[in-house]
């Protein structure tokens, strides 16, 4: 058969009906299986909510609690510094007091 005898018979026939096929059925046409889907991820969105606001919370406490842990640390600082500065005087007046008695109480106890 050559291309245009092809072509002429197609022309002559009409297509065929498409067979009908009934839809297929899904669950919940109703929307009740839709409905149930949005409120359990509005649960749980709700709980994911919560849960980022305690994190918030505690984080909020967890920096109060590191400005305080600061100053102690700050606070020791300072403490140290006195007490170290007082040692260090206590000792340099002691080496003081050697040095200024110490001829006078060799005079006193070597006699010759």
């Amino acid at each position: 058969m050559s291309a245009k005898e092809d072509r002429e018979r197609t022309k002559d026939t009409i297509p065929s009906r498409l067979p009908e096929t009934t839809p297929q059925v899904f669950p919940g046409q109703n929307y009740d299986f839709t409905l149930q889907a949005v409120f359990e991820m509005q649960k749980t969105v709700g709980k994911l909510t919560e849960a980022v606001e305690t994190l918030k919370d505690q984080s909020k406490h967890h920096g109060d609690k590191l400005d305080k842990i600061g100053n102690d640390v700050h606070a020791a600082k300072v403490v140290l510094k006195i007490v170290g500065a007082a040692i260090v005087a206590f000792i340099a007046f002691c080496g003081w007091m050697i040095y200024e008695f110490l001829p006078i109480l060799r005079d006193t106890f070597h006699k010759p």
